[in-house]
């Protein structure tokens, strides 16, 4: 029912077009002509997702809208593109043209014969010439059509059944530029070759049939790019230094199912930790961790690396059961050695306490003895115990 109504309305322009040029309003007739072939049939673009409620969407749009400007942009909507309406476009537009040339003929041949310019012959001519021109646009406009249906049946055969398109490759399949291939999508979404909810997003480039489609390829950019950061390798400036030799340990534990072994993991991040925030509190001391660093750490790090691979190869033989028991039971030397390498950082700061507390107690008996003999609280000292005692 609503498509023969816009056909009605469709047909009723026409029949406006024509009566107005019989009438003599030509002015008027053909720049309705011209308007409705070339114009633009003023449908506002979209270049995001429709909204997910689309009657509610309509029905505010209805509201918005007079029905005069809808009737008005249904009248002057232009003609569908399709092989008939440019061959009946271009048929009708040639028998104008000539009709009008023949017509302008006559005011021409008699303003001659009578050797001077009439009113009524100009009035003749023109309206003849505005029917050549409306003739000529008739036919241009059908092989404008014809060679967008050419381009058209182009995108259709590249574009297929995917629901989502770069334009970028549209344009490097077909051959043309950017520009162009978004002004024929547009177009064509403008049609309806594409479906009621098709729209261009030019921020993202892609041509989308519907706002599932724009969702579907977002999400699956953030699936891409979430793998391409998971197996992309960390900066190096990340894997030097003591931070990263942690990260490294880290990502061993996490690697490692075992929760008997990852909880000894967890001891000797805990201790290596240490180790290092005491190096960086007393640089001095880096020179004692030579072994450690050099031996102990990377010997450590590569035997958890290597029960991580054989608990991902997932085959259980003897070879890969004795190695891994192996390394489990190494750990609790390798925790003792950490320690002992922790306790060994701190071992010339417990001697300096030592030290301080031997100096600070020979003063202090220096200083009391010196502070009885000077004030003689010895004697009185000794005088006072047998007393206490009585």
């Amino acid at each position: 029912m609503a498509k023969s109504k816009k056909k009605q309305e469709g047909v009723g322009m026409w029949v406006a077009i024509v009566v107005l040029f019989v009438l003599g309003a030509w002015p008027i007739a053909l720049i309705l002509l011209l308007v409705k072939l070339f114009g633009d049939d003023g449908k506002k673009k979209r270049t995001a997702a429709p909204p997910l409620n689309q009657a509610a969407s309509a029905g505010t749009a209805a509201a918005e809208d007079s029905r005069a400007k809808k009737v008005m942009r249904s009248a002057m909507r232009s003609p569908a593109v399709k092989k008939s309406n440019a061959k009946w476009l271009k048929i009708i537009g040639a028998v104008l043209a000539v009709c009008g040339l023949a017509a302008s003929w006559n005011p021409i041949d008699m303003m001659i014969w009578l050797g001077g310019v009439e009113i009524w012959y100009i009035e003749e001519l023109l309206w003849a010439l505005a029917i050549t021109a409306a003739g000529v646009a008739m036919f241009c406009s059908g092989m404008s059509i014809d060679r967008s249906l050419k381009r058209y049946n182009k995108y259709l055969a590249v574009v297929g059944d995917y629901e989502a398109m770069a334009v970028e490759q549209l344009s490097r399949t077909l051959g043309y530029p950017r520009d162009r291939v978004e002004k024929d999508l547009q177009k064509m979404i403008d049609k309806g070759y594409f479906g009621d909810e098709a729209y261009l997003n030019m921020e993202l480039g892609y041509l989308f049939r519907s706002g599932q489609a724009d969702a579907e390829l977002k999400q699956k950019r953030r699936q891409e790019q979430a793998q391409e950061a998971a197996a992309a390798p960390p900066p190096k400036e990340t894997e030097e230094g003591y931070s990263g030799i942690l990260r490294r340990i880290r990502r061993a534990n996490d690697a490692i199912a075992d929760e008997a072994l990852s909880a000894k993991i967890d001891r000797l991040e805990t201790i290596t930790a240490k180790i290092f925030r005491a190096v960086e509190e007393d640089p001095k001391k880096r020179d004692r961790i030579d072994t450690f660093m050099n031996y102990y750490l990377p010997t450590t790090q590569k035997l958890l690396d290597s029960y991580a691979e054989f608990e991902a190869a997932g085959v259980e033989g003897e070879n890969l059961r004795q190695a891994k028991a192996r390394i489990e039971s190494t750990m609790d030397l390798i925790i003792k050695g950490f320690e002992h390498q922790l306790d060994e950082l701190y071992k010339a700061d417990a001697l300096d306490v030592d030290s301080d507390i031997r100096v600070m107690e020979t003063m202090l008996e220096r200083d009391t003895a010196s502070v009885e003999k000077d004030f003689g609280l010895g004697s009185m000292a000794a005088e006072e115990k047998p007393r206490q005692t009585e």
